[in-house]
């Protein structure tokens, strides 16, 4: 998954493949037995088929049903049968439960197939304790085993919530091919199998449309209803439809398993269907997307499996709502146990770049891979040196960065200081650092001036397939999405924003607003050098954040915040909230797309690519300022440390401090291309509180700060501004203020300042640059 430019095309195709074959080699996997199995298995009998299954049915229920409810969300239940309950959500049904259980079991070299609504000697009980409903079923199989069933209902810690705790038993041991502990049928019975959206997180980000298609993904691998465990990112579930979603999230275990179908194809209840089966996944034990295993597991006799689950529900107009109850809920795991010490990890990005195959002298390769990603030039490997050489603490070091640094930038041409990079994160700081502001200002006008020329005239972004090379819109429902849109919006405010140029800055919110298209839509189409235009993308999150929160610093349109904060919510299910393994890398890794390249391989479901996410923690972080009670701060610093635990250790010469473009979450298996230190150490600046690059909008005066470092204490009242920048520079740097009408007074240090010799006014462009020293407060006046 690598942003690269069109003459590498085929090189990274080749190499995409390669990637693929070693994510497949087969891995010392250690199959995590549950308590209540055997630790192998009995194969099932080729042949084993299905049932015919009994579509559930609206519950009749009396006066004074009995119910349970938290905030929007009831669950009603009828009193004479088991899993017979309606959910409803603001007073409009929702979903059923099943109401028809089948358990099928091994006996005889056979799978049996024992209907519990039609079982022997069965007792069903429904009965309130005060805000607790319990409903129990006791019943005979035809071979004599007694079965035990109870489910509890009780409000959650939160509004909308209900947890769930169902427990089951059997008095003699059974082979098990299908139990289901529970399942759910939103819309049967209500608003059937169309949607608004739905989710299953690592695995479907779905509008209108339905689960294990093929629009992303060919063959076998599309096919998810039952999936490896291993992808799931985290625990949830969720169908919206009619402002209003219903959710299923639970508590994982290596005998559970995750059913998802939207629409249900699998039971034919009319609806959708999420539930949760034993036995278990892992990837070997079944066939992807079937409801039977390869092996039975034992249940012993008297021995219980118990499930805990919660069910949520709440008015929506997307399933993101449920993402937020979900994190609210569970909360955010731990930061992974990656070292934050800054001294070891200035030691493992400076051998990155100074002592891995990722340099050539002063050339800088974006990846290591072969003969694919040729060296060249790249200023933004030169600032990250010298923000290294200013945090470590090893002179010899700080030396070695510095004459690296200083080489790397000798022959870039100073208009292109801030565009010659080698990183997937990039800040129009390098000319901050070393000079020539107005050049690189003036190159990015003429940057934003050509971006124009990719939109139509309703704002829009177009996809087109390259002469030759696959279509990747073939798949998808239109030939435009939010993420393809985005990045150039992106890109167009921020060049707006560093040149100053009106026009543009116009342009740029103009188009911005045009992206209303995509409202409460699904994150999709940022990587279509290899990915199909309708794959859901955690990049299209990334850079729809950072579009719309630029938008909303440079205009103050709340809406603007409002959009930033809904298209952050969106990149959560690609990044894992749970530890998928019981090994120390899992934690906040981040599957790229839903999808697959070329539509087949390599499969990024389960194959954590980082940089992707360290794109999206990048635009978290610039969010942060401005809605600081979201999770956004402790989602980007457990991105930035997954990245670091994942880059190759100092004990491999050649791969040392580089990000692997992949990594293999059983076998904690890095692979290749190995990719340059910049795009975690974006990221690490924030995580250590040093940010190598800082922007604020004064909207009121309608000026724009650009600076190497923190920009502090912004304020401004008409006709004055002023602020103090906290740098990481020890030796004189530069600010770049635009927007100016004239010039202004300028006060440094308290200390009046001429526009002359070291400080330049560029009355045409209305751009202030000003040379600094320290942490130099600043006051401007006009």
């Amino acid at each position: 998954m690598r942003n690269i430019p069109p003459y590498e095309a085929v090189g990274h195709l080749l190499l995409c493949g390669a990637a693929s074959l070693v994510a497949l080699l087969p891995a010392s996997v250690v199959r995590a037995a549950a308590p209540a199995t055997a630790a192998e298995g009995t194969p099932l009998p080729a042949g084993a088929a299905l049932p015919q299954w009994s579509k559930p049915t609206a519950p009749r229920l009396p006066p004074g049903a009995r119910s349970v409810r938290s905030g929007d969300l009831e669950l009603l239940h009828a009193p004479e049968a088991f899993g017979a309950f309606v959910l409803r959500v603001a007073g409009q049904p929702m979903a059923l439960g099943l109401d028809r259980p089948m358990i099928g079991y091994l006996s005889g070299g056979e799978v049996r197939w024992f209907d519990l609504a039609n079982a022997a000697h069965k007792q069903v009980l429904v009965r309130q304790r005060e805000d607790v409903l319990v409903v129990t079923l006791a019943a005979d199989d035809p071979e004599g085993g007694r079965w035990e069933f109870e489910q509890q209902f009780k409000p959650g810690s939160i509004p909308g919530a209900l947890d769930l705790t169902g427990t089951i038993k059997v008095n003699h041991d059974r082979l098990l091919a299908f139990l289901p502990l529970f399942a759910l049928f939103p819309g049967a019975g209500t608003f059937g199998p169309t949607k608004g959206q739905a989710l299953f997180a690592g695995l479907e980000y779905l509008d209108n449309e339905p689960s294990s298609s093929e629009a992303d993904l060919l063959g076998p691998a599309s096919k998810r209803q039952v999936p490896d465990s291993l992808k799931i990112t985290f625990p949830l579930m969720a169908v919206q439809s009619g402002q209003r979603y219903v959710a299923l999230t639970w508590e994982p275990q290596p005998w559970l398993s995750a059913l998802f179908d939207s629409p249900d194809r699998l039971f034919g209840s009319g609806g959708h269907v999420m539930g949760l089966l034993f036995p278990g996944s892992d990837g070997k034990n079944r066939q992807e997307g079937s409801l039977l295993p390869r092996l039975a597991e034992r249940l012993p006799a008297n021995q219980p499996l118990v499930l805990r689950a919660t069910l949520l529900g709440g008015l929506a107009k997307s399933v993101v709502p449920a993402v937020e109850q979900y994190v609210a809920l569970r909360g955010l795991p731990p930061l992974p146990d990656a070292p934050r010490d800054l001294q070891r990890y200035v030691a493992l990005a400076a051998g990155g770049w100074l002592d891995s195959k990722i340099r050539e002298g002063n050339l800088f390769r974006h990846a290591v891979a072969g003969g694919s990603f040729n060296p060249g030039h790249a200023a933004d490997a030169a600032l990250w040196m010298d923000w290294l050489a200013g945090q470590t603490r090893q002179p010899d070091l700080a030396a070695r960065l510095r004459d690296t640094a200083r080489s790397a930038l000798a022959p870039i041409a100073p208009p292109s200081l801030n565009s010659a990079a080698v990183g997937h994160v990039r800040y129009p700081a390098v000319s901050l650092v070393y000079g020539h502001v107005a050049e690189t200002a003036s190159a990015a006008a003429q940057a934003g001036r050509d971006l124009l020329a990719r939109f139509q005239a309703d704002g829009s972004v177009r996809y087109q397939a390259q002469p030759g090379g696959p279509d990747y819109a073939k798949t998808h429902f239109a030939n435009e999405a939010s993420g393809l849109t985005a990045r150039l919006v992106m890109d167009l405010l921020e060049a707006a924003a560093f040149s100053g140029d009106r026009q543009l800055l116009d342009a740029g919110l103009h188009h911005l607003r045009a992206m209303d298209r995509f409202r409460q839509g699904v994150p999709r189409g940022a990587q279509t050098w290899e990915c199909p235009l309708h794959t859901p993308d955690i990049l299209a999150s990334a850079h729809l954040v950072r579009a719309y929160t630029l938008g909303y610093e440079l205009s103050g349109d709340p809406d603007f915040l409002e959009q930033a904060r809904y298209w952050a919510w969106t990149g959560v299910p690609f990044v894992y909230l749970v530890n998928p393994t019981s090994q120390p890398i899992g934690p906040y890794a981040s599957v790229p797309v839903f999808g697959a390249t070329q539509w087949q391989a390599p499969v990024w479901l389960g194959l954590p690519v980082q940089w992707c996410a360290l794109v999206y923690a990048d635009a978290l972080y610039r969010l942060v300022r401005h809605d600081p009670k979201g999770p956004w701060r402790q989602l980007a610093d457990g991105i930035t440390l997954s990245g670091i635990q994942q880059t190759w250790p100092p004990s491999d010469a050649a791969l040392q401090g580089l990000l692997p473009d992949s990594f293999v979450l059983r076998a904690q298996h890095r692979n290749g291309p190995a990719i340059n230190p910049a795009t975690v150490q974006a990221c690490a600046s924030h995580l250590f509180n040093l940010p190598a690059y800082d922007f604020w909008s004064f909207r009121q005066n309608g000026l724009r700060l650009h600076a190497p470092g923190e920009i502090r204490h912004p304020r401004e009242k008409p006709g004055q501004v002023s602020f103090e920048i906290q740098t990481w520079l020890k030796r004189p740097y530069f600010v770049l203020v635009n927007g100016l009408a004239r010039q202004p007074q300028i006060a440094i240090n308290g200390s009046k300042v001429d526009v002359s010799g070291q400080h330049q006014f560029l009355e045409q462009d209305g751009r202030l640059i000003l040379q600094l020293e320290g942490p130099a407060p600043v006051e401007l006046t006009f």
